[in-house]
């Protein structure tokens, strides 16, 4: 989904984009987070599970680098496992945090 199109919607205060991929194929994420690594900014997606998805699909977080041209962000999938999974990391530890906070 590199130079995505996308739409984002408020629905009952989940931040939710469809992303257009190359082909014109729409996909649906509700926005976990931005989460900043290194100097880059990287966007956590969770996939909107609908009846038209199939059950081969593992439902699983989508890491995506996020830039701006102008003001329009483009998503471009994060290929490489171990930079995906430490912006995962990075992501928990935040909610890990946040969690904390909330039972004090």
């Amino acid at each position: 989904m590199n130079k995505d199109d996308y739409t984002d919607s408020f629905d009952d205060g989940v931040n939710t984009f469809t992303l257009i991929d190359d082909e014109g194929r729409e996909y649906e994420f509700e926005l976990l987070d931005f989460v900043d690594y290194r100097d880059r900014l990287y966007a956590v997606l969770l996939p909107v599970m609908d009846e038209n998805t199939s059950s081969d699909d593992d439902g699983g977080v989508v890491i995506m680098e996020t830039v701006f041209e102008g003001n329009e962000p483009v998503f471009d999938f994060v290929e490489d496992e171990k930079l995906a999974e430490a912006v995962l990391h990075e992501y928990s530890l935040r909610e890990e945090d946040t969690d904390d906070d909330d039972t004090e």
